[in-house]
């Protein structure tokens, strides 16, 4: 592989580095050295394949953009973010440009990569397109039809590739327009839409009697293949049992559409699927005259191309170390005030996640954690909307990184994998059951900790470190839980039994042992009746609410038991 320029250096350093505060610089992350910077990784850090294979794609066609968002390494030398980054850069084999923050304190890791996921519609939003959530289905569907992976798993379509298709294909957005508008509206949208955009290129009249005869059956022979699908939807729609799957009826909708523009007619259009039943399927049927997408960048970018690009952005910052300028700010409410005014075509705030990191200021939880609010070369707010909303609705300042002189392009790569759940921090990273008891104490803070009026809430990562360290008998109830999963969710199990031997310990280690066991207890008792009621709770697959609310009711039943005593002597 070509060598990048120094991808062994630091390209511009940020803000000068202090022996007790954060350091920041830009640089080449070369393959060699990702490699090197993931054996420091947490043991409990996990790989998210869709978003390596994302970045991966963007690394290797020469598309990765320097948004802000930093690798950070702990004090202590651990790799506390950038998992995904890095390991695409190994699979890429290229090396890629990023902010890299190191000193960071180790125990922010549960502050980190907290921020809801984004869509691809977001960022369309943010354009000012229109029907951003309808344009990005049918774009995901097109371009698994042009893959031919409409019936098989593949993982998710890349933005980038979402992007660079929905430029060379400006068609699309009206097709979408024409879809919504259409009165064929027996035909569901999700299939409505790639179809008309399919058969407008490859004819426009045909398309629109095929769709004109879903929406008026009755003005056509019965043997109009418009009219045939229509029957065909009426018939199935009425029992979920029989209701055709969008990739079933977007395949009778093809036959039939080749049907029209043929000038044929048949009495029966059906697809059965070739990955379920080998011996009577077939394939994904294709549109007669389709040519596909346009797509100029569907082959990857020369390993060459993309490392010229990365010369060219080394050098621009080479000739001007001020191009980005970053420092760690105290961020007061009006500071934070005149940022958001910043806030141009951005996402629509949650203000359930506003209220999580509001509460995080006002109880002294937040922690600086290295992840910069970002702005654009032309001072669009492109990161950080949420931080900021909190910091005025908490009345208190606080410290954040602050970066300035991002490409606007930058906007469309952040939160683009799932969000993490709770993270225990680095006293929790080689304990058991994390999820488990992360899950237990969001119930314990849903039960008894909710301040009341705040909408949709969960706990934040750090409250979430707090109830655990203020409840360690919720630990030790994780083998209760694991152990009953049988009847519950083991979160549900574990801060059920916590809440029964809070209220009663004697009583309640009695309640948990039979429960547990079932043993020598008379036919027909509450805790026999119990087992069986969650067990059938468990298979109905009820919620957590449900689950907690039959055991503790059952628990308060046998602490007014009179005959108890006698109940749970052996006979």
């Amino acid at each position: 592989m070509t060598s990048a320029p120094n991808q062994a250096e630091t390209i511009v350093q940020l803000q000068a580095a202090d022996p007790d505060g954060p350091a920041f610089s830009i640089e080449v992350i070369a393959p060699d050295r990702a490699l090197s910077l993931l054996q420091h990784k947490r043991p409990s850090a996990n790989e998210n394949p869709t978003a390596i294979a994302n970045y991966a794609e963007a690394m290797r066609g020469g598309r990765w953009i320097l948004n802000g968002m930093p690798i950070i390494i702990g004090r202590t030398g651990q790799l506390l973010d950038g998992v995904q980054r890095l390991r695409a850069c190994v699979k890429a084999e290229v090396p890629f440009l990023t902010v890299l923050a190191q000193n960071i304190p180790d125990d922010v890791l549960h502050t980190i990569d907290q921020q809801r996921r984004r869509s691809f519609a977001g960022v369309l939003e943010a354009r000012g397109v229109q029907h951003a959530h309808a344009l990005q289905s049918a774009l995901v569907k097109l371009i698994r039809y042009d893959d031919n992976r409409m019936t098989r798993g593949g993982g998710a379509v890349s933005w980038a590739r979402m992007d660079r298709v929905l430029r060379a294909n400006p068609d699309l957005e009206l097709a979408v327009k024409m879809s919504l508008e259409s009165e064929a509206s027996a035909l569901s949208e999700a299939v409505r839409t790639p179809l008309l955009f399919m058969g407008f290129r490859v004819d426009k009249a045909a398309t629109r009697r095929f769709l004109d005869a879903i929406a008026y059956p009755e003005r056509y022979d019965p043997l109009e293949p418009g009219a045939r699908v229509r029957d065909l939807i009426d018939i199935t729609r009425g029992d979920p049992a029989t209701r055709l799957k969008p990739a079933t009826l977007l395949a009778i909708c093809i036959k039939a559409l080749n049907a029209t523009i043929a000038g044929e007619r048949h009495r029966l259009y059906n697809w059965i699927d070739k990955t379920t039943n080998s011996v009577k399927g077939e394939e994904f049927p294709r549109l007669q005259g389709y040519a596909g997408l346009q797509d100029p960048g569907q082959a990857d970018a020369p390993e060459a191309e993309g490392l010229a690009k990365l010369r060219d952005a080394v050098a621009r910052l080479t000739q001007d170390n001020h191009v980005y300028p970053l420092a760690v700010e105290t961020v007061t409410p009006q500071r934070a005030e005149e940022y958001l005014a910043q806030n141009g075509r951005n996402r629509k705030i949650v203000a359930a996640h506003v209220d999580a990191i509001a509460r995080d200021i006002s109880s002294g939880n937040w922690m600086m954690n290295a992840q910069p609010i970002c702005f654009s070369r032309s001072g669009r707010l492109l990161n950080g909307q949420h931080r900021l909303s909190a910091v005025l609705q908490a009345k208190e300042a606080i410290e954040v990184p602050v970066m300035h002189g991002l490409p606007d392009e930058a906007f469309a790569t952040y939160d683009i994998h799932a969000k993490k759940g709770p993270q225990l921090g680095t006293a929790f990273e080689q304990f058991g059951d994390r999820a488990l008891v992360a899950a237990a104490a969001v119930l314990l803070w849903k039960h008894e900790l909710k301040p009341s009026g705040i909408r949709n809430a969960k706990p934040t990562p750090a409250e979430v470190m707090r109830i655990i360290e203020a409840h360690p008998r919720l630990l030790d109830m994780r083998t209760f839980g694991r152990k009953m999963v049988e009847f519950g969710r083991g979160s549900v199990m574990a801060y059920a039994a916590y809440c029964i031997e809070r209220d009663n310990p004697e009583l309640g280690r009695i309640f948990l042992e039979r429960f547990e066991t079932g043993a020598d207890l008379p036919r027909g008792h509450l805790i026999l009746e119990l087992r069986k009621r969650m067990q059938i709770l468990r298979r109905e697959r009820a919620g957590q609410e449900d689950q907690l609310k039959e055991f503790l009711g059952a628990w308060a039943r046998f602490k007014e038991r009179p005959d108890l005593d006698r109940l749970l002597k052996p006979h």
